[in-house]
């Protein structure tokens, strides 16, 4: 597969009037965590995905899997991007017209001109929930989609029973089916009162000391760290930096040391122990030119 499952240590990351949230220990025990684990194969112990019923995952073979496998066959290219794009709704060109609007009125919020590029998806609201110790889980309907530079944004309601559990995006993977993936990892937790982790994975192996912390809380005096609170969190990937917003709020950039041009996103969620729920509603994949 080409997430991650964290594992090693729990974390002692709290909640506001709970325990320590010292970002370093955190970021250390992340580090660590991270890189001990290795690319495990989902079981149904571990794994719940959750989605609507336009969504669901039919029996059978898993068609995410499949779909890696298809796509990381081909070459990334603007015949696989334009087939893709497809999956859009195409019932009108009113509707999608319709459908597009609120996207696009919000691209300008984080500095995004909606004339340079294309809506690549619109993705229906799904619920992920992952159960079990270190566990994670994941979804997208357009798994094959292949971004460059982009802006992915999503409202996100979250349910953990730790700090250290939490809600993101996996960004520009290559699928590497046999576990030698390259790829980014933005997850929001809700210990500190919500910390952004971004870190790095190439040929399947954590980055050492590559994980950027950043304190949402700080920068956006609406973020909501609490259950069942919703927050809108955006990235914006433009060569090979990636800037991230909370609830319109500019938060922070990040240029990681190692550059992967392109690849694959995901929703992501990940669980320290009980049971983490991430709700997406109102996502989009924008393209830019």
């Amino acid at each position: 597969m080409f997430l991650i499952a964290l594992a090693g240590p729990v974390l002692a990351c709290g909640l506001p009037g709970g325990v320590d949230a010292d970002a370093t220990a955190t970021i250390a025990a992340l580090n660590t965590s991270i890189a001990q684990s290795s690319a495990p194969t989902p079981t149904a112990e571990v794994i719940n995905v959750v989605e609507t019923e336009a969504t669901a995952t039919p029996p059978g073979p898993d068609p995410v899997a499949t779909a890696q496998a298809e796509a990381t066959a081909l070459s990334i290219g603007a015949t696989e991007t334009a087939v893709a794009r497809a999956t859009l709704d195409t019932d009108s060109a009113a509707a999608t017209a319709s459908a597009s609007a609120p996207f696009l009125a919000e691209l300008p919020t984080y500095g995004v001109d909606p004339a340079q590029g294309e809506l690549a998806w619109i993705h229906p609201p799904v619920t992920i929930s992952a159960s079990g110790y270190m566990s994670y889980t994941y979804a997208n309907q357009n798994i094959t989609t292949v971004a460059q530079d982009f802006v992915l944004a999503s409202d996100i309601t979250w349910n953990t029973r730790f700090g250290t559990a939490g809600c993101g995006y996996v960004l520009r993977s290559d699928g590497d089916q046999e576990g030698d993936y390259d790829q980014y990892i933005a997850l929001v937790i809700r210990g500190g009162s919500g910390e952004l982790f971004f870190t790095i994975m190439q040929d399947g192996e954590v980055v050492r000391n590559e994980i950027t912390d950043i304190n949402i809380n700080r920068l956006d005096p609406s973020f909501q760290w609490q259950n069942d609170t919703t927050n809108r969190f955006a990235v914006v990937a433009r060569g090979n930096t990636f800037s991230f917003y909370s609830n319109g709020s500019h938060v922070g950039d990040v240029t990681p040391s190692i550059a992967f041009e392109r690849g694959f996103v995901a929703f992501v969620g990940l669980n320290e122990s009980g049971t983490t729920t991430c709700q997406y509603n109102d996502a989009f994949l924008w393209l830019i030119e």
